[in-house]
């Protein structure tokens, strides 16, 4: 039996009168349907069958119902002889292969989609509250893996002070109240560190207008963020620090700007002209944190011992610190309450930098990102570098120019003393010399001028040598000629002149010391100089009826004397400013210039002692000075190094009432 041939046809093509299979050249043929396809057919003119089948489309897409249609003509020459057969081969033109293209479209455009979505250069992510889907980029931007992602809500991982304003973008949003919007805020990584991201966020809505779920493109411009920054920090560092010369001013301006774009607290370090450490500022950027570590501002370093900037500013270079251990940490404090402090700070990363002015460090700043923050690297130590450079130039430019007013306040100090006190010797020899022009008894009266004139002259010539004196220590040029000396002998030659004096106020004046003392190298003159101070302002203070002591006793590598009287004592604020040049503590009354003290300071501190202070109020007071023993060898220290006796000036820091008495089995000689 010959084969047929089949061709899909519209109604037109049928009711042509040329055959269909001569116009469309076929001449003879092989069955283009498949067994089992045509479920209907009939015969139409010219010996062609016509086979329909109804078959229906996607519902999804119509609910046209569409036929196929098949031409069945036999092959062979005897073409309108033979009848088709319905078992052989056949082919079918079906009208359904545009929507099974469609579909495999559809399949290619969902493939393009997701490797667009997938290898997208910027983080992707589909949310629903939820992340829903997300790209390779977004888990290197955040460092959770997809798996986490999906399993974390976009409010998990935003940091708290963005959130607000995500969150009402979002409402906005999805009610349609904008198309889209564009943001930049923080994102917490898994390990806890932060990033800057640039969010674009658009919804996808269904046939109602519904939100579905949001879309979003995260970019990461932390680096920009960082660039800013940076360049931000610069531009008001300049202001900060040019518009005040106050070094106070100076460091609470740049503390308050580190904190607030750089740090999450900062601390400034002063090393001092007598080799202390100081914590000079210690500021968080949290209010809580602040007062945790506001303590630190009291603490004294051993510039000798382990600190946290001490390799700063050994090394005088920059230095990154990052997660320091708990036992790092224990290494770097002094003292239990120093531990606490350090770790209070929760440091994530420390940049610091050495504050060097002409070859001198004067102090450090440190910078620390605390854990949660963006962490310090090493890019961050050249913005850092210029931060130190700069403000150690502004913070020499403040103490020059304190320096500056500071001598400009003391000449005009001096002028006011000078004119003061010169002026009343002065009246008074212009008063006396105008009585001995008038004078009719001369001779009586010419004794008693002479004396009262000697006695001006004496004053005025003090004044004077103790303004050369003052000017000599401070440039560290007060001549001393040391000798060996008696130490007791010296003593009682000294009570012997004063008591004179002493007892014409009706104080009572009396020594304390050992039958034996050690003898001491130090300038005769110099010492009774720094005695006629002491022993002069304890006159002064004890009052009618009081008690004035001289006092010595021997001690390791050196003598220590005091003068103790039994005046009302000193506040504790006035303690600081004893040994200040020029004051005192009332003004309105000028007893004397206010050098006595500075210079009986310097005197010993030229001779290799030290002075110092003990007083209370209503105790009295204790000025106490060392000085070396003659038989001390030269490598020997001298006691108040190991004691602790220091040229200070506030109350505790000598030696302490009980220090200064003679131990109990030892005989003193008093008188």
């Amino acid at each position: 039996m010959a084969g047929t041939g089949a061709h899909h046809v519209g109604e037109d093509d049928c009711a042509r009168k040329r055959p269909w299979h001569h116009r469309k050249g076929l001449t003879g043929g092989r069955s283009l349907l498949r067994p089992g396809q045509i479920s209907t057919r009939r015969k139409l003119p010219g010996g062609l069958w016509f086979s329909g089948r109804t078959l229906a489309r996607d519902q999804a897409h119509s609910p046209q119902r569409l036929s196929r249609f098949a031409l069945i003509f036999p092959s062979g020459p005897a073409l309108g002889r033979a009848r088709p057969s319905m078992e052989s081969d056949s082919e079918v033109f079906d009208p359904l292969q545009p929507t099974r293209s469609g579909e495999a479209a559809l399949r290619e455009s969902e493939e393009r989609f997701r490797l667009t979505f997938d290898e997208a250069p910027i983080g992707m992510a589909g949310t629903d509250g939820r992340f829903l889907r997300v790209n390779k980029v977004l888990c290197e931007i955040v460092g959770y893996t997809a798996e986490e992602l999906t399993g974390l809500t976009f409010q998990a991982i935003t940091h708290p002070e963005d959130l607000d304003s995500d969150l009402a973008l979002a409402g906005q949003l999805a009610r349609g109240e904008i198309p889209r919007y564009t943001l930049e805020k923080r994102y917490l990584r898994k390990d806890g560190s932060i990033v800057h991201i640039r969010l674009s966020g658009s919804v996808l809505r269904d046939a109602q207008s519904r939100p579905l779920h949001f879309i979003a493109q995260v970019e990461d411009v932390t680096e920009r963020w960082r660039t800013e920054q940076a360049q931000q920090f610069l531009a008001e560092l300049g202001p900060a620090l040019d518009s005040s010369l106050d070094c106070e001013q100076i460091l609470d301006r740049v503390v308050a700007l580190t904190t607030r774009t750089l740090a999450d607290a900062c601390i400034v370090i002063d090393a001092c002209a007598d080799e202390r450490l100081l914590h000079k500022r210690a500021a968080c950027r949290d209010p809580a944190r602040q007062r945790m570590v506001e303590p630190v501002l009291h603490l004294t370093l051993d510039p000798a011992g382990p600190h946290l900037l001490a390799n700063v500013m050994r090394a005088r270079q920059a230095t990154l610190l990052r997660h320091p251990s708990d036992e790092s940490l224990a290494a770097l404090s002094q003292t239990p309450e120093h531990l606490r402090l350090l770790r209070a700070l929760e440091i994530a990363s420390l940049v610091a930098v050495p504050l060097v002015v002409a070859g001198h460090v004067i102090g450090a700043v440190a910078l620390i990102a605390s854990a949660g923050s963006r962490e310090h690297d090493a890019r961050d130590l050249l913005l850092v570098g210029q931060l130190g450079s700069r403000m150690a130039l502004a913070m020499a430019n403040a103490r020059l120019y304190r320096m500056a007013s500071e001598a400009s306040q003391r000449r005009d100090e001096v002028l006011a003393i000078v004119a003061h006190d010169l002026r009343n010797p002065l009246n008074v020899i212009a008063t006396q010399a105008a009585l001995l022009r008038r004078a009719q008894h001369r001779q009586a009266i010419e004794s008693a001028i002479a004396g009262t004139i000697g006695s001006a002259a004496v004053r005025m010539t003090r004044l004077i040598e103790d303004l050369l004196d003052i000017s000599r220590i401070e440039a560290g040029q007060l001549s001393v000629h040391a000798a060996p000396l008696d130490t007791l002998t010296l003593l009682r030659e000294y009570l012997a002149a004063q008591q004179a004096p002493a007892q014409a106020a009706a104080i009572a004046l009396r020594l304390d010391a050992p039958p034996q003392l050690a003898p001491v190298r130090a300038d005769r003159d110099r010492l009774f100089q720094v005695l006629d101070n002491l022993v002069g302002n304890a006159l002064k203070f004890a009052g009618d009826g009081g008690q004035v002591t001289l006092g010595a006793e021997e001690r390791e590598g050196e003598v220590l004397f005091w003068v103790h009287d039994t005046g009302p004592g000193i506040p504790a604020e006035h303690l600081p400013h004893l040994f200040d040049r020029f004051w005192q503590a009332h003004r309105a009354r000028r007893d004397g210039a206010g050098l006595g003290l500075p210079i009986a300071k310097g005197i010993a501190e030229a001779q290799g002692g030290h002075m110092g202070v003990d007083s209370a109020p209503g105790q009295g007071a204790r000025f106490f000075f060392t000085l070396p023993r003659a038989d001390r060898s030269p490598g020997q220290p001298a006691a108040g190094a190991a004691s602790g006796i220091t040229s200070s000036t506030s109350a505790g820091r000598g030696p302490g009432l009980s220090s200064l008495r003679a131990s109990p089995g030892a005989k003193r000689q008093e008188s």
